[in-house]
């Protein structure tokens, strides 16, 4: 995963097509083309700029970056090279876009020092919201402790890959791009954690 997509720009103006206003198109959510940009390249396919756009109920749209975090204001104009897709669905230019589900976290990392009895102690975060098209949140350690970023993906893996599609629950330490670790679970799972020891996540399915 490339750098730009911790902090994607808020959309980029695409001229391949009539431009499709929000409300004529995109359920409220959070779409992003995430799972078409990190396969592109080993489908053979020119890799896409990564993109995501949150919609509300009202039908207005903005960018969001990979946190979530508004990268623009709400704007009820139609949104720049949005078609429908072949098969169904919708993309922007050529790469597909695909509707995110919420999900609720909480992250637990064993802290530099220990208890005064010796034993180990943890810090607590939870009710961390995440989107499961490749979002993110991060941890801050505020210096007892690591800073842990967790990302979640619904992927599903290249043409001719036999791997099966899976809900991936990744830990970032110092490295934005390669994870610590991960873990893996059914597509449709309603939860999927993690342990490695040193820090302990979990994320939930948040129904909408």
């Amino acid at each position: 995963m490339p750098l730009f997509m911790l902090r994607p720009i808020a959309l980029i103006a695409f001229a391949f097509a009539a431009p499709v206003t929000a409300q004529s198109a995109l359920p409220p959510g959070i779409w992003t083309n995430n799972e078409d940009v990190y396969f592109a390249e080993e489908e053979g396919r020119e890799k896409a700029e990564w993109v995501a756009l949150e919609v509300n109920d009202a039908g207005q749209w903005r960018g969001v970056d990979a946190f979530g975090e508004a990268q623009g204001e709400w704007s009820s104009a139609a949104i720049p090279g949005l078609t429908p897709r072949e098969g169904g669905g919708w993309q922007i230019g050529e790469s597909e876009l695909r509707l995110s589900r919420p999900m609720s976290c909480w992250v637990s990392v064993r802290k530099f020092a220990g208890k005064p009895d010796g034993s180990t102690d943890w810090t607590f975060a939870n009710k961390l919201e995440i989107f499961d098209q490749g979002g993110r949140v991060t941890v801050p350690g505020e210096g007892i402790a690591p800073d842990v970023t967790i990302r979640v993906r619904n992927v599903t893996w290249a043409a001719g890959s036999r791997n099966k599609p899976s809900l991936v629950l990744y830990v970032h330490k110092d490295d934005p791009v390669r994870a610590e670790s991960y873990s893996w679970a059914s597509p449709d799972a309603s939860l999927v954690g993690v342990n490695l020891r040193w820090v302990q996540a979990s994320c939930s399915r948040v129904d909408t």
